[in-house]
């Protein structure tokens, strides 16, 4: 696959550059740092959040109104440097402490958690959230052991809007933490993704999908030949059922969620059949929509997200949030 770029070494940082020409008047760089922040310093408990690049708008697009304040970012699937993260903590307002979420894979994890003490040292309360929604990855009586996936745009939906609320630093991360415990997600791979370099990280035949399978090419639970639109949905929604244990006169959000080869028409089809199915299983649908919010590079397919909600979660999931790659108002 032929890849749009000049120097290799150059891209992360000139996608910041590219990407903050968008909205100067919204969002700055962190300079001699690949971080991004908000112009704006409110006063509450800041969210920083970061990873690797190369799922965006993942991570760069999750730093905007109602959403983290500052995020680090690492070059394509690696992990930020620590340094780069502790930058981007002494950066944004962090007077009443810092709320670090990133997805559960362990180089963020390490690098997250060694900040957080080093921040602590220089008198910096922080606390980290991992998300960890992909089903496939681990049992759900070992939740905690999940990568984290598309399902970190809905808690990170949630975690924006408690701390604007003003929750303090631990009320905050006990709503977050519920909120990642209440989301799961499940994906269908249909043809491999690809890294900068135009190397496939994967191989599938032509004519066969794959359930489950991971952003970076890691085996799924499941391949089969091609299906219809319905029969994959069917299948992927029985896996989150299941698991989650989602059942009827439960009330929940549910994001469809685009790999960067799969088009908006074969999404839609999608979306109907999983919103006609729930429908008829009883479940609520306080909201359903279609976005590509965490698109594994040049990947065919696409996650399902759900999110249960409760009478506490639901103000924080329907408040505003913006950036120029992610806008929900429900």
């Amino acid at each position: 696959m032929n890849k749009i770029i000049n120097e290799p070494e150059q891209m992360i940082a000139e996608m910041l550059e590219g990407y903050i020409a968008t909205c100067p008047d919204l969002l700055e760089s962190l300079p001699q740092s690949k971080g991004i922040l908000m112009r704006e310093k409110k006063d509450k408990v800041s969210i920083v959040t970061g990873g690797g690049s190369g799922n965006e708008p993942w991570i760069i697009g999750y730093v905007g109104k109602g959403l983290a304040d500052g995020a680090a970012l690492g070059n394509v699937y690696i992990a930020p440097p620590a340094r780069a993260i502790l930058n981007v903590t002494k950066a944004v307002n962090h007077k009443k402490g810092v709320i670090y979420i990133c997805t559960n894979h362990a180089g963020d994890v390490l690098n997250f958690e060694l900040v957080g003490e080093l921040a602590e040292m220089d008198g910096i309360r922080t606390r980290c959230v991992f998300v960890a929604d992909d089903i496939t990855s681990a049992p759900r009586e070992q939740q905690s052991e999940r990568r984290g996936v598309a399902g970190v745009a809905m808690v990170m939906k949630v975690a924006g809007a408690a701390c604007d609320a003003g929750l303090e630093l631990d009320e905050a991360v006990r709503v977050i933490q519920k909120a990642n415990r209440n989301t799961f997600t499940f994906s269908v791979t249909t043809s491999p993704g690809y890294l900068p370099s135009g190397k496939a990280m994967c191989e599938m035949p032509d004519g066969f999908i794959e359930y489950g399978m991971g952003f970076n090419g890691e085996p799924g639970v499941l391949r089969t030949e091609l299906k219809t639109a319905n029969e994959i949905a069917d299948t992927m929604l029985k896996y989150l059922l299941d698991d989650s244990g989602i059942t009827r006169g439960d009330e929940i959000a549910v994001m469809v969620n685009g790999f960067g080869f799969t088009s908006l028409l074969e999404l839609s089809i999608v979306n109907r059949r999983i919103a006609e199915s729930l429908t008829e299983k009883g479940i609520i649908l306080h909201d359903i929509f279609i976005d590509t919010l965490f698109q594994p590079q040049g990947t065919g397919g696409f996650s399902i997200s759900m999110l249960k909600l409760d009478d506490e979660l639901k103000p924080y999931y329907d408040a505003p949030a913006y950036s120029p790659f992610f806008k929900k108002y429900r």
